[in-house]
């Protein structure tokens, strides 16, 4: 018999990083979608192909382009991300945690993001014709990667840094290129290994920009002591900073041009994701280079601070 459904609160990824209309009106909307599937044989896998083809329906609309086709594009594009946070409190309701998980969740992720933004600028040439305002969107769009890309890195380290229970250990490219590596030796299934390779590139990707614009924030070649005290200190120097990441994460990118798409008006979408986002970007990377500076020196200081990771 499937247990009951645990309390909304207990199945929350953790309320320090989320923006606030993800708090507020995703996770309840995506805790009632769970409640109502949570006794099927509906898996978080399941969940994430279903926010994966919402979003892609989404881009669908775009291109057609209709004023009606934009309204539902919005509201699909609305539904994906919803849906996008609703696998994970599936998997913590359900303790059905995966490796493989977290690499589909990861790439469907990275292929809404993507393929919502190309839908987006192909109905803007369309229906405007304005190279200028291709040019934004060609430039919004690497950005906005870049945005998403380091919250989701930012956001693993809050999570494992002020976790007392953490083993210190993170993950490592070579971790994650072993998986792969085993997947293929399997003989696993294409979108398995196209989820897992996709996955290997992003954690390739994660780690070489993390290493070059904010060295002391890097994790890929350190393992840390993690206690109460230290936990304390991360929470202390990045607490309000992860809120700040969150803003420009992809949750925001979501329900900012589900509602431009809605009134059919993607143009202001691209210019929120070029001059606002990069804004407040380029705040949260000066702010997060001293927080990392400032938690490793306090970590020194009490002789806590991570150590060389030991060579396979």
């Amino acid at each position: 018999m499937t247990p009951k459904l645990p309390p909304f609160e207990s199945v929350l990824k953790s309320r320090d990083v989320e923006d606030p209309v993800n708090l507020w009106v995703h996770r309840p909307l995506a805790y009632g979608f769970v409640a109502a599937v949570y006794r099927t044989s509906l898996t978080p896998n399941q969940v994430t192909l279903l926010s994966l083809l919402t979003g892609l329906a989404a881009t669908g609309c775009f291109v057609e382009g209709s004023r009606s086709m934009m309204l539902w594009g919005g509201a699909l594009l609305w539904t994906s991300a919803i849906l996008d946070g609703a696998d994970g409190i599936l998997a913590r309701a359900k303790n059905a945690f995966s490796e493989l998980g977290r690499a589909l969740d990861g790439t469907a992720d990275a292929l809404v993001g993507v393929i919502s933004v190309a839908g987006a600028a192909y109905h803007l040439w369309v229906t405007r014709g304005d190279p200028w305002l291709m040019l934004v969107i060609l430039l919004a769009l690497p950005s906005a990667i870049l945005h998403i890309y380091l919250y989701d890195y930012y956001k693993e380290s809050f999570m494992l840094m002020t976790d007392p229970s953490w083993n210190g250990v993170p993950l490592r490219r070579a971790d994650v290129r072993e998986r792969l590596a085993k997947y293929k030796a399997e003989g696993a299934s294409l979108p398995v290994l196209f989820a897992s390779q996709l996955y290997v590139d992003l954690i390739t990707a994660q780690t070489a920009i993390v290493g070059r614009v904010d060295r002391e924030g890097a994790r890929e070649h350190l393992s840390f002591n993690v206690n109460e005290q230290t936990a304390e200190i991360y929470r202390r120097h990045n607490r309000k900073l992860v809120k700040l990441w969150a803003l420009i994460s992809l949750a925001p990118h979501s329900y900012t041009m589900s509602i431009c798409a809605m009134f059919d008006r993607l143009d202001v979408y691209a210019w929120i994701r070029l001059v606002p986002c990069n804004v407040l970007f380029v705040i949260a990377l000066i702010w997060q280079r001293r927080a990392s500076a400032a938690v490793r020196a306090e970590l020194r200081s009490i002789s806590m601070a991570p150590v060389p990771a030991a060579r396979p």
